[in-house]
Order: C-alpha cells, then sequence, then structure tokens
C-alpha cells in the first residue's frame, strides 16, 4: 500500500465498523462558512463480508462539531443520541444509547446515492466512544470550523 494514502496509516475517527481518513480542506483558501468548512475525507465500512467506500468532499466541519458535541454529551450522560448527520448523501452515522446503557451505531453510506444504499448496525461498548471523540477532537483542531454566521435577532 502506497505510504502516502491515507489506508496506509490509521484512520482519524474510527466508530465501530466505520474508519474515516480527513485528507484536505475542499477549498483551503476560503474563509467563507459555506465553502471552507467542505474536508475531503475516504470513509470507509466494514462488516461481516462487506465493505463499502466514499471519497470526496462529504463532511463539512460544522457537521462533524455538532456530532462531536452531541457524542460528548452521550458518553458523559450515558443516554440520547448522536448524529453525523451531512449535506450530502453518501454518508451519516447515528449513535444511540439504551436506557440500560448499550450502544448502538447506524451508518448509512454509498458512493453512488441515486443506484446504492448500504445501511450497517452495530453493537459497541461505551468504552470505545473515548476513542472516537479524541479522533474527532484532533479532525476538528486540523480542520476547525470557519466563520460561523451570526444569526440575526429582531
Amino acid at each position: 500500500m502506497d505510504e502516502g494514502h491515507p489506508k496506509a496509516v490509521e484512520p482519524d475517527i474510527k466508530l465501530t465498523g466505520l474508519s474515516l481518513w480527513a485528507m484536505a480542506r475542499e477549498f483551503p483558501d476560503s474563509d467563507d462558512y459555506w465553502d471552507g468548512n467542505w474536508i475531503h475525507i475516504l470513509a470507509r465500512v466494514d462488516a461481516s463480508g462487506a465493505q463499502v467506500e466514499v471519497q470526496g468532499p462529504y463532511i463539512r466541519s460544522d457537521e462533524l462539531k455538532k456530532f462531536y458535541d452531541q457524542l460528548a454529551t452521550l458518553y458523559r450522560d450515558l443516554r440520547g443520541s448522536a448524529e453525523l448527520q451531512c449535506m450530502e448523501p453518501a454518508l451519516r452515522a447515528k449513535v444511540t444509547c439504551s436506557s440500560r446503557g448499550q450502544i448502538e451505531v447506524i451508518v448509512d453510506i454509498t458512493p453512488d446515492h441515486l443506484s446504492q444504499s448500504h445501511h450497517f448496525v452495530f453493537g459497541i461498548d461505551q468504552s470505545h466512544l473515548g476513542a472516537t471523540l479524541a479522533g474527532c477532537r484532533r479532525v476538528l483542531e486540523l480542520f476547525p470550523v470557519k466563520n460561523v454566521p451570526h444569526r440575526r435577532t429582531e
């Protein structure tokens, strides 16, 4: 495997069967909130008998930040859910904690949303979420949210 290729190194974010490498901003010179926050990623889901990959500018820094905040609350309180909701239909992940502390991870991933859909369900122990949070923090340090728009108050 090529050492410069993302898969030659550990993923930036690992959430059970989902591995995510954050490679670059799509528009690195843009400070605009809408253009400047797109992150070019490689995401791969590995499960029994299946492997699905997507690569492209499919996650925004603000989407990852919202997921991180929700996941941190879930991890602290051991209840609720956290969802990586991406504008682009290539990737979505939802982490839910049951009333008994069991964690379910649902990942939807597709390299072609017009002709495919891939849905994965994983169960994990809550202790694995700490590493996921650390990975999200590292990616957000590399690709912080740029120029959050201010809401108008009237």
